[in-house]
Order: C-alpha cells, then sequence, then structure tokens
C-alpha cells in the first residue's frame, strides 16, 4: 500500500496568521533594539510558518505518522481500537481526529486540527 496523506484544511490561514505577530513583534523590535534586531525577530518569527505548513497526516500499511510542527507522533495499527472527531486535549483548540488506542489512552492527530467557526464551520464537516 502506497503512502496516503492528509491535511488540515485550514494549515494555510493558520500560517498566514503567523504573518501579523512576525510584523509587530518586528516593528517593536526596530524601534526600541534597532535594525538589525528588527530584521531577526521579524525573520525569525515569520521562519514559523514553515514548519506549519508541513503538518500532515501520513497512512501507510504499517501505521499512522502525524507530522506536527515541532514533533512526529507514530502510532502502529495494532494498537488503534477506532476513530472520532473531538477537542485535542491540554491547550489546543478545535477539532481534531482522535486515536483510541487498544490500552484505553488516545492519541490526538493535532495536524488534522480545525475550527468550528473560523474561518468557515465547513472544514468541522471535512473532518468528519
Amino acid at each position: 500500500m502506497s503512502a496516503l496523506r492528509f491535511v488540515s484544511p485550514e494549515r494555510h490561514w493558520r500560517a498566514a496568521l503567523l504573518v501579523v505577530p512576525s510584523v509587530w513583534f518586528g516593528w517593536a523590535a526596530y524601534r526600541f533594539l534597532g535594525t538589525v534586531a528588527g530584521w531577526v525577530v521579524g525573520a525569525g518569527l515569520v521562519s514559523l510558518a514553515i514548519p506549519t505548513m508541513r503538518t500532515s497526516l501520513t497512512v501507510t500499511g504499517d501505521e499512522l505518522t502525524d507530522h506536527r510542527a515541532w514533533r512526529t507522533v507514530r502510532v502502529a495499527w495494532p494498537q488503534i481500537a477506532g476513530f472520532r472527531v473531538a477537542r485535542p486535549g491540554g491547550l489546543w483548540d478545535g477539532f481534531c481526529v482522535v486515536a483510541d488506542r487498544r490500552d484505553g489512552t488516545q492519541v490526538d492527530l493535532l495536524s488534522t486540527r480545525v475550527y468550528s467557526r473560523s474561518p468557515s464551520a465547513h472544514h468541522l464537516d471535512e473532518l468528519h
């Protein structure tokens, strides 16, 4: 079986929204610390959009691989009891696909995360 790749329909606008704080913090650093600091801070924060755009869920015959912005989570198929769409645990907002494990624990597949209101409610339907 070849690998299937799924991406959140909202990852593009999430990456684009990183530009706003990048400009603001870059401008603040420029005003208080100088030109070089402004460019370094602005460029550093804009570079956070790159890992955001790489997020995806890869499905192979052996496992699910959740490529998040900062880490990768793997779950083998024999460990999975089922799937559901639910709110992820922790500080995360929105909804994502949750893999329920046979041992009673769950794995939030955060690369599939969408929101119910913004930018569009139909993304939740796409997730289901």
